[in-house]
């Protein structure tokens, strides 16, 4: 009988050079060996992996053909063949082929994960999120499953009972780096509505017994662990949930302030005072409760020496107002109970003003514009965020561009090798961490305007390890004082706020290299009208920007029977303080159309490369299923004349210097 196969030394040598990406060494070494051994189906299916990574796909299906006919059974040369298809484009195939896989092994996690990227590929979100269930079902560890089931919960909605998708949720609440919440939220809405008693549990708050049934409600709601940790990391953007929290609250004052300290309360009333936190205390307030408050923070002043302090005392006050806010604080040793409490509200503040003398500023803030939008963020840094979506790993700028699909050859840009990225207006650091994670060998430069909002932008950045960011304070329009060039630059959400966005764009041009790329967000006239008419009426009515003036003009329109008003309830930023505040109050917008963002690329020498956001473009193709129209500035104003809402998220797109 004839060998097929070489020894284990020769495969593993093979399997070496592989590793160690010694690819043409391994192409060669593989050819030698297929000469004795041409069915050796080890040997040809390493050969075909190793065109794979050298993107020679045409070649490697080829192999991989030759390995599967050889043995019908192999269910890895099945799936090399089935990426191999994908590559290609050639979908229905790859079904295929993975379908072959789970034949042959219903275990092959992969198989089920690759099989939820093309069915997402296709905006079968409902099939992806199936087949990512089963992923995670059979390998609960297999991360990249959880990230891709993340993203296909951002454009899906669950619409009905499913057994698993809470205890994932859950999952992905947990861990701080796969998505950020606020993402995710309304499924985790529906989750909880749909696989939980929760509306039950709150229909008891409409029970003409309650609040006698308040310690039943409690009981429930604590053994709704996915509630309570969305509670613990994100500002919950639902009104019905906040009604009931309202009432929650206010009851438990009330038994607090009558002495009645049940244990029971303890757990609940530490996740609803990381939610009051996290929304900063957007919820209206009666003045009863505001005298009961201020009671029991005079009663916690008076008993500190004595110690005869309950910790459901400290704990509903955290409900009300931040723990820092009062001065009794730093005198409180926290116990166990109250450690998380502690860390979130009081110690993560003091780390944040230690940072603020630590924070480097280019310059002094001389722009009456920029000195009123510091001063905003300076009193609301937003937004006030615990998790979020970084990238499994970086990869090399090329990479990355690439898979936006813009209008570029990437061959003919040559990026520097230690990649300098500028994020300009950074906030609080979401955008800046995600970018610093996705840019392998790259150092960003994260600038803001606001001391406080770079101090909790830099606390998280510590937090989740991130090590390559310089985060600095000043003005956009004070750029040329780093004296860089920047490979690439970001900057979404912040020329809108300025007083000539031109000129803070003409500004971000000047500091950009040739060929290099841009990244710009700004808000849309057409997504933006119904903003526009609640600013005017604010500005009408003479509201001055405070903190109780926001609170209660929110409670109007909540109590509004202006439907013109009512999209605005569905926004995120309509549930917590800053976002309001950015949202309604901002002390300065501008709102753009396609037609005069055409003009500006114009003007400033840039070139449009196409929109980012792939909801957007998902919904485009549907319309325009050329290639080419993605590029085109002429077809997406007809886009948005036909679908007004489609940039409620903003324009996000790319641009290049030439």
């Amino acid at each position: 009988m004839i060998k097929s196969e070489p020894d284990k030394k020769t495969i593993d040598k093979v399997i070496l050079l592989y590793n160690h990406k010694n690819y043409l060494e391994a192409i060669n070494f593989s050819i030698k060996i297929l000469k004795k051994y041409p069915n050796s189906i080890l040997v040809n299916n390493i050969l075909g992996v190793i065109h794979t990574e050298l993107k020679n796909y045409i070649l490697a299906k080829k192999i991989f053909l030759k390995v599967v006919s050889l043995n019908p059974k192999y269910n890895d040369g099945y799936y090399n063949l089935a990426n191999i298809y994908n590559k290609l484009g050639e979908e229905d195939k790859a079904i295929e082929s993975y379908k072959k896989v789970i034949d042959l092994d219903q275990n092959y996690y992969k198989a089920y994960n690759n099989l939820g990227n093309i069915f997402r590929k296709k905006n079968l979100n409902k099939k992806a999120l199936e087949y990512y269930i089963l992923t995670i079902k059979i390998n609960p560890n297999y991360i990249r499953a959880f990230y891709n089931l993340a993203g296909v919960l951002q454009h899906f909605i669950l619409d009905e009972k499913n057994k698993y998708i809470n205890e994932f949720f859950l999952y992905l609440l947990e861990k701080k780096i796969i998505v950020r919440p606020s993402a995710i939220a309304t499924n985790v809405i529906n989750g909880l509505f749909l696989n939980t008693n929760l509306k039950n549990n709150f229909s008891l708050i409409e029970n003409n017994k309650y609040p006698k049934n308040l310690n039943k409600i409690i009981e429930l709601l604590n053994e709704n662990k996915l509630l309570l940790q969305f509670m613990k990391v994100c500002s919950i953007p639902n009104y019905y949930f906040e009604r009931n929290f309202k009432k929650i609250r206010n009851e438990i004052l009330n038994q607090i302030y009558n002495l009645n300290y049940k244990k029971i309360y303890l757990k609940f009333l530490i996740a609803l005072s990381a939610q009051c936190f996290l929304n900063e205390y957007v919820y209206s307030e009666t003045d009863e409760e505001i005298f009961k408050v201020n009671k029991i923070s005079a009663k916690i002043k008076k008993n500190i020496k004595t110690r005869k302090i309950n910790d459901l005392e400290i704990l509903i006050l955290s409900c009300y107002s931040p723990l820092y806010s009062f001065d009794w604080c730093k005198k409180i040793k926290p116990s166990n109970n109250l450690e998380e409490t502690f860390i979130l509200q009081y110690k993560n503040y003091s780390k944040e003003k230690k940072q603020t003398q630590k924070i480097k500023s280019i310059s002094a803030i001389n722009d009456n514009v920029s000195i009123k939008v510091k001063n905003q963020y300076e009193e609301n840094p937003y937004p006030r965020w615990t998790n979020l979506g970084l990238s499994i790993e970086p990869r090399v700028i090329k990479e990355v561009i690439a898979d936006i699909n813009l209008d570029i050859d990437l061959k003919k840009i040559n990026f520097s090798k230690n990649t300098e990225i500028l994020i300009a207006g950074c906030g609080t650091g979401q955008h800046a961490i995600t970018t610093a994670s996705k840019y392998k060998n790259s150092e960003i430069f994260a600038l803001d305007l606001s001391f406080n909002s770079l101090a909790y932008a830099k606390r998280k950045a510590e937090e989740l390890n991130c090590k390559n960011i310089n985060f600095i304070q000043g003005d956009l329009l004070d750029l040329k004082k780093l004296k860089k060039k920047f490979d690439i630059i970001e900057s979404v959400g912040v020329l809108h706020h300025m007083a000539d966005p031109q000129i803070g764009w003409e500004t971000l041009t000047d500091c950009l290299k040739k060929d290099g790329l841009m990244l710009i967000g700004l808000y849309s006239e057409k997504a933006r009208e119904n903003i526009a008419s609640i600013r005017e009426t604010i500005n009408s009515l003479k509201i001055k920007t405070t903190k109780k003036n926001i609170i209660n003009f929110r409670k109007d329109i909540f109590e509004s029977n202006n439907t013109k008003w009512d999209s605005i309830k569905y926004s995120p930023d309509f549930y917590s303080t800053s976002g309001v505040r950015d949202l309604l109050f901002h002390v300065q917008e501008h709102r753009f159309t396609i037609k005069k963002i055409r003009s500006y690329i114009n003007k400033l020498g840039l070139v449009f490369l196409g929109f980012e956001d792939t909801y957007v473009l998902d919904r485009f193709k549907k319309t325009y299923d050329q290639k080419k129209d993605l590029y085109n500035l002429d077809k997406w104003e007809d886009f948005e004349n036909n679908n007004p809402r489609i940039f409620s998220g903003m324009y996000q797109f790319w641009v290049k210097k030439l």
